[in-house]
């Protein structure tokens, strides 16, 4: 590389220096930015393969769990009908002489409708149709 060409004096070696100066600071600066890239590059790739590594784990983990339960659950012997009538029972909620409350509901509703037949068969008055109004037609002039 050919050397600048500077004013001879003080003044000029000065000005060379600073020059220089600023050259080796941008040099360093790259030098440790590569270095700060590459290590946080490392770092990044491990940190990845440690969260990869642990997701393994843990799919491992909930697999085995679940073929525990899907065992346990198949081993019980319950039947689908099983299920159902073990729910039915869990849903007795607020059951009167042995009577679930679905049974409860069914009864009420079975009363209503006896009341409403009743009504009808008396005769209630029925709405009629409300009757059409004819208006005239305006002459124009």
């Amino acid at each position: 590389m050919a050397k600048k060409k500077t004013p001879p004096g003080p003044a000029g070696d000065m000005a060379r220096k600073i020059w220089l100066a600023g050259i080796g600071a941008y040099g360093r600066a790259f030098s440790e930015a590569q270095e700060s890239i590459a290590k946080v590059s490392d770092e990044t790739s491990k940190y990845f393969e440690d969260l990869v590594e642990r997701g393994e784990e843990i799919e491992d983990a909930v697999e085995t769990r679940g073929r525990e339960i899907a065992k346990q659950v198949t081993s019980s012997g319950f039947s689908m009908e099983d299920r159902i009538k073990e729910m039915r029972e869990r849903l007795k909620l607020g059951a009167v002489g042995g009577e679930s409350r679905l049974d409860a509901i069914e009864a009420r509703l079975a009363a209503i409708e006896d009341k409403l037949d009743r009504i009808i068969a008396a005769g209630a008055p029925q709405k009629r149709k409300a009757a059409k109004r004819k208006t005239a037609k305006k002459k124009t002039d």
